[in-house]
């Protein structure tokens, strides 16, 4: 027996099956948008850095009130020496003296991209991406099995 909520026509089984798939459903499109938008945001990056040098990790930062390392990158433009703190703090597999390929916007030389750096947020993006798919399915199945839908 179902108990139907007054004046609505609607159980209280279908107000929790469609607050359950709303709720899963929204954060699944939000992780699934937040994802694709760092992939974009790091692609669009990745085109707009054509010139290449050849660095070395040249050391290994502590970051105050974290446990992960981020790497500093050094390379030369004409004969200018340059160097590139990483973004991304993180247990990263990379040794100081570790020669790396960095590529770098000649319009402004502090846009840089360099692959290895590069490697640790497109694994964020892929949870990301990943964990927002996987809240739309669970939303959309609950939906279509609970209330019938389709």
């Amino acid at each position: 027996m179902s108990v139907m909520i007054p004046n609505t026509g609607i159980t209280f089984a279908q107000l929790f099956t469609i607050i359950f798939s709303g709720t899963f459903g929204l954060l699944g499109l939000i992780f699934l948008l937040v994802g694709l938008a760092i992939s974009a945001s790091i692609n669009r990056k990745r085109s707009q850095c054509t010139a290449y040098a050849e660095g070395t990790v040249s050391a290994m930062q502590t970051q105050f009130g974290s446990n992960g390392l981020r790497a500093v990158y050094s390379f030369q433009i004409d004969g200018k020496p340059m160097q590139y703190v990483s973004n991304y703090s993180g247990n990263s597999n990379l040794l100081v003296g570790q020669s790396v390929g960095v590529y770098y916007d000649p319009q402004n030389i502090g846009r840089v991209y360099i692959e290895e750096d590069a490697r640790q947020m497109k694994t964020f993006t892929r949870v990301f991406i990943v964990l927002g798919g996987v809240f739309l399915s669970v939303a959309l199945v609950v939906a279509v099995v609970l209330l019938g839908i389709l």
